[in-house]
């Protein structure tokens, strides 16, 4: 089981066990082999609340800040290279691999490190958006290396997720759900739309969760200007009649739920936006309920079709993998599809989160319903336990 402090109380920060950290190292191991590597080099940001550390969280539990390395060969264990000095203190207290400065340049330190464990030549796979002035340090110090990127691959690893990331992923939807309650019970008229984000974080970090997403947006449902949740909260103040459309996501340990709940400022909702509701809990049941081991991205494009029949579109994705960060698949439906994407197959152990912002063609209304699920041997589970209804507040 998970360990942490709302698990056994002995340990000061959430750590999976020796096993799992073991399990996933022999995964990446066996990855390197077929991919021919003699090295691996993994690029952590701190974008997204952390949520850009989420592959080297993979490999070491650490959920850190700024631009970080980890750096595993065929013979060493993952050594990770934290930029800053004053945060290499607290990431030796949270992470399970060794942790070094890496001075005043992390590539270089990646360099060195690579050359004195021996290694003149050989294939190095990098992971993430590794900045280009890094990859330019390492042309020049490691002439003879050969780089790819492997980002792909790797993270193919971490969409099925194991019993202990799964605990962990419980662990954040219960605690996304009370941030989301907290909201509930607390949004009035009056209030500040960035409020309302204070309203989410405050009750993630009074129960030890981590902050990932609060992103709202309100307006009027008479005269409605916005049909997708802001990243960036404004100032406008909350009146009686306006819908507060949501994209809340707390973790627990880097792991969070996600859930998209609108909220109407004591008044129903009105006739649009009752219709773009009962259009977005369709889709929401007809994709979840395409959502199978065996099936395919395709199936739940079909299902997905009937937001366009309904004579609306979409402006955010329809579905996305997820836990920890951004996974594959990411989709849209497709007469909003950027790009064409090959049909990938669900198993059991992926998680999605499924997720329809129903908005008109104007774009000027629009609601969004979602849910983190998990893919099971027979359909799917739904880690949330908030309701599917919207909620009229204040």
């Amino acid at each position: 089981m998970a360990q942490g402090a709302e698990g056994s109380g002995d340990l000061p920060y959430p750590r999976f066990s020796a096993g799992e950290f073991a399990r996933r190292r022999e995964a990446v191991r066996a990855l390197m082999d077929s991919l021919g590597l003699d090295a691996l080099v993994v690029f952590g940001d701190s974008s997204l609340a952390r949520h850009g550390h989420a592959d080297i969280h993979y490999l070491t539990g650490f959920l850190g800040n700024r631009r970080n390395y980890l750096v595993l060969t065929r013979r060493e264990d993952p050594v990770v290279f934290v930029q800053s000095y004053n945060h290499v203190a607290n990431a030796r207290e949270i992470s399970a691999a060794e942790v070094r400065w890496g001075g005043s340049d992390s590539a270089v330190a990646v360099a060195e490190h690579l050359r004195a464990a021996g290694g003149r030549a050989g294939a190095l796979g990098y992971v993430g958006p590794v900045p280009v002035q890094s990859y330019l340090v390492w042309q020049h110090a490691l002439p003879d290396w050969r780089a790819r990127d492997v980002t792909e691959s790797f993270r193919a690893l971490r969409m099925r997720k194991s019993p202990e990331e799964l605990d962990w992923l419980r662990r954040g939807a219960a605690l996304t759900d009370a941030a989301f309650r907290a909201l509930v019970e607390g949004t009035r008229p009056g209030l500040r739309e960035y409020e309302l984000a204070a309203l989410v974080e405050a009750d993630a970090r009074r129960r030890g969760g981590l902050p990932h997403l609060a992103y709202m947006a309100s307006t009027p449902q008479d005269d409605p200007a916005v049909c997708v949740p802001r990243q960036t909260l404004s100032g406008r103040t909350i009146q009686p009649g306006d819908v507060v459309i949501t994209e809340i996501s707390v973790s627990y340990g880097g792991y969070s739920g996600q859930l998209h709940r609108p909220l109407f400022v004591q008044r129903d909702p009105t006739p649009v936006f009752r219709r773009l509701w009962d259009v977005a809990l369709l889709a929401y049941r007809r994709c979840v309920d395409a959502l199978r081991p065996g099936a395919t991205t395709e199936d739940v494009l079909d299902a997905a079709d009937v937001i366009h029949d309904e004579g609306f579109t979409i402006h955010d994705d329809l579905l996305h993998g997820f836990g920890i960060g951004l996974l594959p698949p990411t989709l849209r439906t497709r007469r909003t599809a950027h790009g064409h994407h090959a049909p990938l197959v669900f198993e059991p152990g992926m998680c999605v989160v499924v997720q329809p912002n129903v908005v008109t063609p104007d774009e000027r209304a629009g609601v969004q319903l979602g849910n983190l699920l998990a893919i099971t041997d027979s359909g799917t589970e739904c880690l949330h336990r908030v309701p599917l209804q919207y909620f009229v507040v204040g």
